[in-house]
C-alpha cells in the first residue's frame, strides 16, 4: 500500500526536496540494480554521457556529473583498464583529453542501459506515459541554461 506523508509535514510539500528525494532514490536503486551485474552507477553515468555526439573531456565530464574532478580520473582510470574508452590527445588543446568509448564500453553501455532502463521503469510506474513526458519536459525547463557549453547546441 502506498503511504504518502502527513500533511503537517510541511518538507514534503517542497517541490526542491521532492525532486532531490527522488533522486537520490533511483540512483539508490540503480546503485544496487547495476551492482547486481557489476558496475556501479557513476560508471554507467559516465558511458551513457560518453555515448553522445560530442567528444568529452575530463573536466566535461565533471561538469556534467556534478563529480569531483579527482573522481572523475580514477573512473576513467578504471574504465580505460577495462577497455571501454581511450583517452586522446584533444588537437585544439594538448593539454586535455577527449574521451572515447570503444566498442567494448558501448557493449557494456548496453547492457547496463538495459538494467538501469528497467529500473527507471519500476521507479516511475505509478506514471502513465504522458505524465512521464510531462516530468521530463518540466525537468528540461528547469534545467535550462545549466548544462555546460560542451554539451549544448545553443
Amino acid at each position: 500500500m502506498a503511504r504518502s506523508p502527513r500533511k503537517d509535514f510541511p518538507i514534503a510539500e517542497r517541490p526542491g526536496y521532492l525532486l532531490h528525494k527522488a533522486g537520490l532514490l533511483i540512483v539508490e536503486d540503480v546503485e544496487r540494480a547495476l551492482g547486481e551485474v557489476g558496475m556501479r552507477s557513476r560508471y554507467f553515468f559516465v558511458l551513457a554521457a560518453l555515448a553522445g555526439g560530442p567528444e568529452l573531456s575530463q573536466q566535461d565530464l565533471s561538469k556534467v556529473l556534478n563529480l569531483d574532478p579527482t573522481t572523475v580520473v580514477a573512473v576513467i582510470d578504471e574504465m580505460e583498464r577495462n577497455q571501454h574508452v581511450e583517452r586522446r590527445r584533444n588537437p585544439a588543446d594538448r593539454r586535455r583529453y577527449s574521451l572515447i568509448l570503444t566498442d567494448a564500453g558501448r557493449e557494456a553501455l548496453t547492457a547496463a542501459d538495459r538494467v538501469a532502463t528497467e529500473v527507471e521503469s519500476t521507479f516511475f510506474g505509478a506514471l502513465a506515459e504522458g505524465e512521464r513526458e510531462a516530468l521530463r519536459g518540466a525537468l528540461g525547463k528547469v534545467l535550462a541554461g545549466r548544462w555546460p557549453a560542451s554539451v549544448c547546441t545553443d
